[in-house]
C-alpha cells in the first residue's frame, strides 16, 4: 500500500471552505494558474456575500474569466451542502471552455452519458455537471424523466439560453404541412376580415407580405381544435420535443401567419414546465451582455429586484480595443462597392475579415469579392476553427450575433453589413407596433455582434459599419441609451472619430489609413481608446431600464392571475399598474398594445369588455380590427408645417444622419419593378414627413383604406394611391377604380366637405379613352416625382449645410417656400392634370 495514502488515511480531513476564494487556494491547479484575477476576486467577494439569496444576476465582460467564476460558485454550492450543482451553457464550443477551465483547476466534473443517463458522482453531489442548455429545456427533458432536483445551477451566456428557451417553445409549422391548412381553414373568415389583402398575398407565397397574427378571440374559441389536431402530430420533427411543453397552456400563446407558414410562439416562455429549473433552489445567471434584461424576468421567471440588483464589477473596462467607423457618416458619397474592394485589399494584405450579414441574399454580393461562408454545411464550428491558422481571408457569416469567438488573429477587420432582422413572426409582428421595445432588442443583436472579434482586455480589431438602415439606427440618439456603457462609448467615439477630416478628396484612404493605426497598434491610437474609455461611467441601471423591467414583472404578474383563470385580476393588473399608472407615461402605441393584451385576458369572461378595450386598442396603427366597432384612428390638424419638419429633424445625431435617412427614402421613391410596392408605399409615407405633413398608411396599418394618406398644413389631404411596380402606358380603369373606391373610404371618415385631393402615382400621366376619373383626380407621374425629389433633395441639403442643431423654424420655412414645398405650392407644382389618351 502507498504509505503516503496510509498516513493520509490515519489523518482526520479538515472540511473544504465554502468561502469560494478560500475554497480556489484549496484546489490542485495547474502550474500557472495560482491566482485569481482582480475582476474574479471581485465578483466572488460580492456572490459570497450574498450567497443565500435564491436569484442571483452577474454581468462579467467576455475575457474576464466568467466560466472560472461560475464554476467556483457552483462548487461552494456543492460544498456547502446545497444538493446537486448544474452548468448550463448553450453550445458545445462554451461546453468544452468549461471543462478545459475545470481541468486546469482541479475542479470536479461530469457529463451526462452517450445513454442518456447521470452519472453517479453528480446524483451523488460530487461533482459539478456540464451541459448544454437544450438538454436541460425542452418537452423531453431527462431532469424531468427522473426528477432531478438541483441545488444550485448556473445559466452562463444566459442571452443566448433564453432565445433557446423561446425557440424551443414555438412551433414553426410550414405551409406545405397537413397542419397549416387546417388550422388556417378554423381561422379563414377571421383572417379575412383583418386584413384581405395581406392575407391573400400570404396565401399566394408573397415573401413580402406583412405577418398576421390570429384574432385571440378565434384563437381562444377554438382552443379544442387547435389542441385536437397538433396533438394528432405530436411525434412530428417539429413538435416532438416542443409539445409538452406547450399543450397545457396554449391559452398563453399566440398564432402567427407569415410567408412560410405559420409560428405558435409563447407570450412569457411556460419556463415551469421543466421543474428541475423552476424550482431551482438557487439560480445564477451569467452573461456579458444584459441590456435586455425584461426577458429574464418574462422567460426565466427571475424578479425584478434581483435582476435591478446584479452584481457587476466596478470596472467593466478592459474590453479590448475596437474602432468602430461609419464610412458613409464621414463621405455620403463612398459607394458600397468601394469598401468592399477595401475589406478585400485589407484581406489580401494578411489580415482575416469577417463580415456579418443579415441574411443570404446580403451576403451573394460579398462572393463576388472572394468571401467564404462559414455558414456552409451547417458545420460553422469547424468552418470557424480554420479560421485560427489562417491568414488573410474574407469570410461571411449570415445571421449569426452571437455564440462565435472570434478572437486574436481569427479577425482583425469585422464588417456588419447591414442591420439585423428579427426572423421569428413574434418580433417581426411586434416591432411594427411598439418599435422603441423591439429598439433595445436590436440594440443587444449588434452590441452582440460588434463582440464576436474582441473577445479579452488585450483583444482588438476594427469595425466598418455598412447599410444604410444600420447607420440610420445608430444615428438616432434615442437609440443609443440601450446599448451597454462601453460599447456606446465606442460607437460614438468610431463615429465622429472623422468629424474633422475636412479632405475627402481620397476618402477611402482616409479610411484605411485609420484602420490600419489600429491594426497596427499605433501608440496613439492606443492612448486615444484608453482616454474615451475613461470616460465611461458606472454600468447603473437607467431610469428607462427601470420602468421597462417594472412593466415586464407587471405582465408576468399579469399572465400568472390569466393561467390561473383569474380572468378579471389578469386585466386589472394591465389596466391599473400599466395603462393608468402616470409614472410610466407610455406613449400612444404602448397603451394600445396593452388595451389589446387586456382585453385577451377578460375575452373568456367577458367578450363584450373585450370588445371595448379591444376599441380602445386601436387608438394606434396596425392592432386588430374589433369584432364590433370603429377602429379607424383618423389623422388631425397638425402644427406647422416648418415646425413638423424641425421636430422631426431633431432625432437625428448628426447631420449627415438625416442626409443619409433622406437618400433612402428618395432611393425607394422610385417607379420601378424591381423596387417592392411595399418599400415604395413606406418611403411615400415618410416623404409626407419629411415634408412637414402628418402621414400614415390606412390599408397596412388599419386593413382598410388607401395606399397612404397625408394631411397637409393647411388640413387638406391627400389620398395617395401607388402604383410603382406597374409598367403599363396608360392609367387603367382598375387603377382609377381603385382611387375612387379610396375617396369613398375617406368620406366615410372625413366627411364629403372635407377638402381632399385623389392622386394616383404611376410613371404615366395618360388615362385611357375609357377611364374616368373624378374631377378632383389628380397623376404624381414620372417628370413629377423626379422634381419633387430633386426639389427634397436641394431643401435637406440646406439643411445639412446649415446644421441641424442651428437651423430655426424661420429659415426652414423659407426653404419650403424656396424649393415649391408649401401645401399650396406643392399642389401646384407635382399634382397634374390626367390627360387623356388619343387611342380609341
Amino acid at each position: 500500500m502507498n504509505v503516503f495514502k496510509k498516513k493520509l488515511e490515519s489523518k482526520h480531513k479538515p472540511a473544504q471552505p465554502i468561502d469560494p476564494i478560500d475554497l480556489y487556494q484549496s484546489l490542485y491547479r495547474k502550474d500557472g494558474y495560482a491566482y485569481l484575477r482582480g475582476i474574479q476576486e471581485e465578483v466572488l467577494k460580492e456572490w459570497h456575500a450574498r450567497r443565500d439569496e435564491k436569484e442571483m444576476l452577474c454581468k462579467m465582460n467576455t475575457g474576464s474569466g466568467k466560466t472560472l467564476v461560475s464554476l467556483l460558485m457552483l462548487y461552494s454550492k456543492l460544498v456547502e451542502g446545497a444538493g446537486t450543482a448544474v452548468y448550463v451553457c448553450p453550445d458545445k464550443y462554451l461546453l468544452d471552455q468549461a471543462k478545459k477551465q475545470a481541468n486546469l483547476y482541479g475542479i470536479p466534473i461530469c457529463e451526462i452519458s452517450d445513454e442518456n443517463q447521470f452519472p453517479a458522482d453528480f446524483l451523488n453531489c460530487k461533482a459539478i455537471l456540464l451541459c448544454n442548455f437544450h438538454k436541460l429545456f425542452n418537452a423531453k427533458s431527462i431532469f424531468n424523466r427522473d426528477k432531478i432536483e438541483i441545488g444550485a445551477i448556473v445559466i452562463d451566456d444566459a442571452h443566448t439560453c433564453l432565445d433557446i428557451s423561446r425557440q424551443n417553445t414555438t412551433l414553426n409549422i410550414s405551409s406545405k404541412h397537413e397542419i397549416f391548412d387546417r388550422l388556417i381553414a378554423l381561422f379563414d373568415v377571421e383572417l379575412k376580415k383583418q386584413a384581405p389583402g395581406s392575407y391573400r398575398r400570404l396565401l399566394d407565397g408573397d415573401p413580402y407580405a406583412k405577418i398576421l397574427k390570429v384574432p385571440y378571440w378565434a384563437w381562444l374559441d377554438r382552443k379544442d381544435e387547435i389542441l385536437d389536431i397538433l396533438n394528432e402530430f405530436s411525434d412530428d420533427d417539429e413538435l416532438r420535443f416542443k409539445w409538452q411543453m406547450i399543450c397545457d397552456s396554449l391559452d398563453t400563446f399566440d398564432c402567427y401567419i407569415g410567408p412560410n407558414g405559420l409560428q405558435i410562439s409563447p407570450m412569457i416562455v411556460p419556463f415551469d414546465s421543466v421543474k428541475s429549473f423552476s424550482e431551482a433552489k438557487f439560480k445564477y445567471i451569467l452573461s456579458a451582455t444584459f441590456e435586455d434584461q425584461v426577458d429574464l424576468i418574462k422567460d426565466f421567471g427571475i424578479e425584478e429586484q434581483n435582476v435591478i440588483n446584479a452584481i457587476i464589477p466596478r470596472n467593466r473596462k478592459d474590453v479590448g480595443q475596437r474602432l468602430i467607423l461609419a464610412p458613409k457618416r464621414f463621405d455620403p458619397n463612398i459607394e458600397d462597392a468601394q469598401l468592399r474592394q477595401l475589406t478585400s485589399e485589407i484581406a489580401e494584405e494578411g489580415n482575416n475579415v469577417v463580415v456579418l450579414v443579415p441574411s443570404a441574399e446580403k451576403a451573394k454580393v460579398w462572393y463576388k469579392y472572394g468571401a467564404v461562408n462559414l455558414n456552409q454545411d451547417d458545420n460553422i464550428s469547424n468552418n470557424i476553427e480554420k479560421l485560427k491558422t489562417s491568414k488573410g481571408g474574407l469570410y461571411v457569416l449570415i445571421n449569426r450575433y452571437d455564440g462565435i469567438d472570434l478572437h486574436g488573429d481569427m479577425c482583425r477587420l469585422l464588417v456588419m453589413d447591414g442591420y439585423p432582422r428579427f426572423s421569428s413572426y413574434n418580433d417581426l409582428y411586434k416591432e411594427v407596433r411598439v418599435e422603441s421595445i423591439q429598439a433595445s432588442l436590436k440594440s443587444q443583436i449588434i452590441d452582440q455582434g460588434l463582440g464576436r472579434a474582441v473577445r479579452s482586455g488585450s483583444d482588438f480589431c476594427a469595425v466598418i459599419l455598412m447599410g444604410n438602415d444600420l447607420i440610420q439606427f445608430l444615428g438616432n440618439k434615442f437609440n443609443y441609451g440601450y446599448f451597454s456603457p462601453v460599447t456606446r462609448k465606442q460607437i460614438e467615439s468610431g463615429l465622429t472619430i472623422l468629424d474633422d477630416e475636412e479632405d475627402k478628396s481620397n476618402s477611402i484612404q482616409t479610411i484605411k489609413d485609420t484602420i490600419y493605426y489600429c491594426l497596427n497598434q499605433d501608440e496613439n491610437w492606443r492612448e486615444f481608446h484608453n482616454s474615451i474609455l475613461d470616460e465611461v461611467k458606472d454600468d447603473t441601471l437607467s431610469d428607462v431600464k427601470k420602468q421597462e423591467l417594472k412593466i415586464a414583472q407587471k405582465e408576468k404578474e399579469a399572465l400568472n392571475e390569466f393561467k390561473l383563470r383569474r380572468y378579471s385580476s389578469a386585466m386589472d393588473k394591465i389596466g391599473s399598474t400599466i395603462i393608468n399608472n402616470k409614472e410610466l407615461a407610455l406613449n400612444l402605441k404602448h397603451q394600445a398594445w396593452y388595451y389589446e393584451y387586456a382585453a385577451k385576458f377578460i375575452y373568456q369572461a367577458d367578450p363584450v369588455i373585450a370588445n371595448d378595450l379591444q376599441i380602445k386598442a386601436t387608438m394606434a396603427p396596425h392592432m386588430l380590427t374589433p369584432r364590433n366597432g370603429e377602429n379607424y384612428s383618423r389623422l388631425n390638424k397638425n402644427e406647422g408645417q416648418a415646425s413638423m419638419v424641425l421636430s422631426y429633424i431633431k432625432q437625428f445625431n448628426k447631420s449627415q444622419d438625416l442626409k443619409i435617412h433622406v437618400q433612402s427614402i428618395l432611393n425607394d421613391l422610385t417607379f420601378s419593378k424591381d423596387i417592392k410596392a411595399a418599400k415604395f408605399e413606406n418611403a411615400l409615407k415618410e416623404t409626407g414627413k419629411l415634408l412637414g405633413f402628418d402621414a400614415h398608411q390606412p390599408e397596412n396599418e388599419f386593413g382598410n383604406g388607401p395606399d397612404v394618406l397625408w394631411i397637409m398644413s393647411d388640413n387638406h389631404y391627400l389620398i395617395l394611391e401607388a402604383k410603382s411596380m406597374a409598367i403599363h402606358s396608360e392609367i387603367t380603369r382598375e387603377n382609377i377604380g381603385q382611387l375612387l373606391q379610396s375617396g369613398e373610404w375617406f368620406k366615410k371618415h372625413y366627411g364629403k366637405n372635407t377638402a381632399h385631393t385623389l392622386v394616383t402615382l404611376q410613371s404615366p400621366d395618360i388615362k385611357g379613352w375609357n377611364v374616368n376619373p373624378s374631377e378632383n383626380s389628380k397623376v404624381i407621374d414620372e417628370g413629377a416625382l423626379a422634381a419633387l425629389k430633386q426639389k427634397l433633395e436641394q431643401f435637406y441639403d440646406a439643411i445639412v449645410n446649415k446644421g441641424i442643431n442651428a437651423i430655426s423654424k424661420e429659415e426652414i420655412g423659407k426653404l419650403l417656400s424656396a424649393n415649391s414645398l408649401t401645401s399650396e405650392n406643392f399642389r401646384g407644382s407635382f399634382l397634374k392634370v390626367i390627360k387623356v389618351s388619343s387611342k380609341k
